[in-house]
């Protein structure tokens, strides 16, 4: 097993990645990996056409949505990575027992192929892209309060204890990025058939049943917390009106936070808001899978969405129907997800110093675990009691009622054990 991490990330985010040329000109701007690239084909000639299909491969896939992109482009290029540096093969050349070792080494990875934080692949210097020396193929799992800890001591953010184990959901993923990768190859006539599902199918990776489904969300003592500390931040300062939009917007909405942010296929504009010939509400939005919604918008909603608009016309004259919905407070355009996600976990951090303040120890140390998608559960988990399933299938841009009911009805352990402890002997 590999102990020195000796490869290059070969393949840019979506934004930069769809600009870029074919073949190995897309390399121009990347010397060091080209380098890399132009070292693994001394020995493995084919390194070349591995990389100019998977290329290809991930151009098409790049058509449908960043999201995609984004995932597929982990999984293949970890795939050809460990295949040049570790198994020393071309990707067509690799047979069952070589793919069954990857998928053992991908579910637990050898430290030096894990970083401890989310890095960029590339860097911009001189005008060219070179390897960020922190990124790797991986990246521990640790807890937010382990890290907001150590920051706040001035210390390096600590290494994961137990080393890095991929779960069952990122292990299905993988089966699934690959299976359509060589399902791809073969149809090009590159590779002579697709090996993963018969992989997959014997599994030790893939458990069936999940013991439990409760989901993450926010407690109604953090989320008044967070709700109300927005409010006072932006009846101090007019610039934080913009949190308090976000926040509302994500818990009352439960949207997503991509569904917020500018997307290369999808600019959310206030013009999305729109309203029926009844007079009710709505929201149009651009879901998982490229597909749009539109989300019913209670009446409560409408104070902060009004107080957000008055000021963005104070800001700017030319405010109307086709502003961005979130923008930056200074300079143009709309906002990506990592800036709306920083944004909301400020906001976190404003509530949990305040909870803290006041005594509430143990749901101010649960909040430095909240994310942004904490949100989305925490407005349907409250709405689930009092909505028709449908409805709210509707508006969480669930394909199918079973989703919503699997994930919001059942998942309720708290009053699963609460009436378990009841039972008689």
């Amino acid at each position: 097993m590999a102990k020195v991490f000796k490869a290059t990330p070969l393949f840019d985010a979506h934004r930069s990645f769809i600009k870029l040329p074919m073949g190995t000109r897309m390399l121009n701007d990347y010397p060091d990996s080209k380098a890399f690239l132009d070292q693994v084909s001394k020995t493995i000639p084919e390194a070349i056409e591995d990389f100019s299909h998977t290329q290809a491969f991930l151009k098409s896939y790049s058509r449908k949505s960043e999201a995609t992109y984004r995932s597929y482009r982990n999984e293949v290029e970890r795939l050809l990575l460990w295949t040049w540096t570790v198994a020393e093969k071309s990707v067509i050349a690799l047979k069952r027992p070589d793919l069954e070792s990857y998928f053992d080494f991908v579910h637990n990875p050898p430290l030096a192929w894990v970083a401890n934080s989310v890095d960029d692949r590339f860097r911009q210097i001189g005008g060219e892209c070179r390897q960020n020396k922190e990124w790797r193929p991986f990246v521990a799992k640790i807890a937010k309060q382990d890290r907001k800890n150590a920051m706040e001591a001035g210390k390096s953010i600590p290494p994961a204890k137990n080393g890095h184990t991929l779960s069952h959901e990122a292990m299905k993923i993988c089966y699934s990025a690959l299976s359509c990768f060589y399902d791809y190859l073969t149809d090009e006539g590159y590779a002579f058939g697709n090996p993963i599902p018969a992989i997959r199918k014997q599994s030790p990776f893939l458990i069936k049943g999940i013991t439990s489904t409760s989901i993450k969300r926010l407690s109604d003592l953090q989320w008044d917390y967070v709700l109300d500390c927005a409010a006072s931040a932006a009846d101090n300062d007019p610039d934080h009106e913009r949190t308090l939009f976000i926040v509302a917007m994500l818990k009352t909405l439960y949207l997503r936070i991509s569904e917020l942010s500018d997307r290369a296929n999808w600019q959310p504009v206030w013009k999305h808001f729109w309203q029926d010939t009844d007079g009710n509400d709505w929201l149009k939005v651009l879901g998982k899978g490229n597909k749009i919604r539109d989300i019913s918008v209670p009446s409560s909603l409408s104070p902060y969405i009004q107080r957000y608009q008055r000021y963005r016309q104070a800001l700017s004259p030319a405010f109307g129907a086709n502003a961005t919905l979130v923008s930056k407070n200074r300079g143009v355009g709309g906002m990506t997800s990592r800036q709306l996600r920083r944004i909301v976990q400020q906001a976190f951090d404003v509530a949990h110093d305040k909870m803290r303040r006041e005594g509430f120890t143990d749901e101010s140390v649960a909040l430095r675990e909240a994310t942004t998608h904490w949100l989305r559960h925490t407005g349907a988990s409250q709405d689930i009691a009092t909505r028709p399933l449908k409805h709210m299938a509707d508006d969480l841009g669930h394909a199918s009622m079973g989703t919503t009911d699997k994930v919001y009805i059942q998942s309720d352990m708290k009053e699963r054990a609460r009436t378990g402890k009841q039972r008689d002997v």
